[in-house]
């Protein structure tokens, strides 16, 4: 296609905008919320008032409960206790042994950490004010390195570790990746608690125990834990820019549970508690980043202070089918914008062509392109086809570069 008639078949593809306000009010509607409490350092002066109603009411409550459960109580012996029906003889057993997780709080939790940061802001007239923030952590060697979400310590000034004991460490970012909302921080101490036992996210199956340790609502409640169950794999929300995709859980997470750990019934994390979602009719919907998915992360910030990844050079979108019949092109990937300078740009690709294959794969989608990139390494050079000019095809050579995100 000739300059002209490639600027109006650009022009003229729908972009993103339309699809991206629609996921926006999706997720205006349910909407994926971080774990981290920030805390004001000067509370509203309702804040006591508040917390002395919700005390009576749980004492109500609690004295209403107290009574019909001491009742209960008395009729039930310390034992495992069988019933049966008399309607059809069947026997169910009540079992009154040690609940699962109690060993796996007992190995697990003294590797879990409270985070308390604390960041500077300013207002419209120019004041700072300083605000806390609370979130959790795991520690995963005996070099002190702890992992946690880039979301509870992006922008921080001050960050304390707090160790299951009770002791108080300052901690220092090691590196982070707000691409996969990872970080990893390091304290420096010769008496840490043992470190956590890292697992296999990819044998997972839906059903299975799920325990999450962290310190919901700040370190007052550090060390929480709650149970539940592995409620979905590869669950993908839309959050910021980017799509996460995510294991889900139904055991109770909230503010200050960012960070912390994920727990399979052995023992091992298998995952870093992330995210929930917020709405008035969703219940129990906790996601977690797969711990397949932070290793190669934590081990990249460890050692090189941040993620190293390639990049092409393009901003692409997706022609689909639908619209490749529309304008008589293939399905691929339409190149928008080409970054000056990039892989792309010396190799000769330009706005409106559309990558068909990369190393001899089809491409049909921007997911699918940015998968392939992904699993390339900064420096590796690929064969990119494209459909352009004079509605040919030609094979390029790019020799992918490092991002700067």
């Amino acid at each position: 296609m000739d300059d002209d008639i490639r600027k109006d078949f650009v022009d003229d593809v729908p972009g993103d905008n339309e699809e991206a306000a629609e996921a926006s009010r999706e997720i205006d509607t349910v909407r994926p919320q971080f774990y981290t409490e920030v805390i004001e350092k000067k509370p509203k002066r309702w804040g006591k008032a508040a917390i002395a109603i919700t005390l009576a009411i749980g004492l109500a409550f609690g004295s209403a409960f107290g009574f019909i459960a001491d009742n209960i109580i008395k009729g039930l012996n310390g034992r495992n206790t069988v019933y049966a029906s008399q309607e059809n003889q069947y026997n169910y057993v009540i079992d009154k042994t040690v609940s699962p997780v109690v060993p796996i709080a007992k190995k697990v939790s003294p590797s879990i950490v409270a985070i308390r940061i604390k960041k500077n802001y300013q207002d419209f007239f120019g004041f700072v004010y300083q605000s806390e923030g609370n979130g959790s952590g795991i520690i995963i060697d005996s070099e002190g390195h702890i992992v946690t979400n880039n979301h509870v310590v992006e922008g921080s000034n001050d960050i304390t570790v707090v160790l299951y004991d009770g002791r108080e460490l300052p901690a220092k970012i090691v590196g982070r990746d707000a691409q996969t909302d990872l970080a990893v921080i390091k304290v420096e101490d010769k008496n840490l608690p043992p470190y956590a036992e890292l697992g296999d996210s990819s044998t997972l199956e839906v059903g299975e125990l799920a325990v999450a340790i962290g310190s919901p609502l700040g370190t007052n409640y550090a060390g929480s834990v709650t149970a539940g169950i592995i409620s979905g794999l590869n669950r993908e929300l839309y959050v910021g820019n980017r799509t996460m995709k995510l294991i889900q859980t139904d055991a109770a997470i909230n503010p200050g549970n960012s960070g912390g750990a994920l727990v399979n019934s052995e023992g091992k994390v298998i995952g870093i508690n992330t995210l929930k979602l917020v709405e008035s009719k969703v219940e129990g919907m906790g996601f977690a980043i797969p711990i397949n998915e932070a290793k190669p992360i934590i081990e990249q910030l460890i050692k090189n202070k941040k993620v190293l990844r390639p990049y092409l050079g393009i901003v692409g979108q997706t022609i689909d089918e639908k619209t490749a019949k529309q304008y008589d092109v293939p399905q691929g990937v339409l190149i928008r914008q080409v970054v000056d300078g990039s892989g792309a740009d010396k190799a000769g690709l330009v706005r409106g062509d559309i990558i068909t294959k990369i190393d001899g794969e089809r491409v049909t989608t921007i997911e699918q392109l940015q998968k392939i990139i992904q699993s390339k390494k900064v420096g590796d050079k690929i064969k990119v086809e494209a459909y352009g000019e004079l509605n040919r095809y030609k094979t390029v050579e790019v020799q992918l570069t490092e991002s700067n995100d």
